[in-house]
């Protein structure tokens, strides 16, 4: 293997670790609980709905208006950033190795806005825009 396909194979590793181990739900468990708030008035809504089920973080108040209710959340993920590094005396041509037992990583907020409908304060229908929903 060539030196080129190692350094592929490293920073695929470390994508897939990166999203293994992100707090995430199925889009069923998640319509699931955001439709559950259909047909609930808007200060039930703000006051059950805990985003934090869904691994978002809210980053303002929600935005209210009589015809909806808006949420922007994030969803934070680390991505380790493995450099390989070759251990001294290593002959050459041999493949690198992460020899850091503490990677660096880099961390992503990825956005999502969700949506509640409102019709005399009370949810008709909720949509989600972004990345992460």
């Amino acid at each position: 293997m060539s030196f080129f396909h190692s350094v592929v194979f490293i920073i695929m590793l470390s994508g897939l670790y990166g999203c293994a181990h992100s707090p995430t739900i199925s889009p069923q468990q998640r319509d699931l609980y955001l439709e559950q708030f259909i047909g609930q008035s808007s200060q039930q809504i703000q006051a059950n709905l805990d985003l934090t089920r869904l691994g978002y973080q809210q980053i303002q108040s929600a935005t209210v208006t009589p015809n909806r209710i808006t949420y922007t959340v994030i969803r934070p993920i680390a991505l380790p950033l493995s450099i390989p590094q070759s251990i001294a005396g290593s002959q050459p041509g041999a493949v690198p190795i992460q020899v850091n037992s503490n990677p660096e990583r880099y961390d992503v907020h990825l956005q999502c806005i969700i949506v509640f409908t409102l019709e005399n304060q009370i949810a008709k229908s909720v949509h989600y825009t972004g990345r992460t929903c």
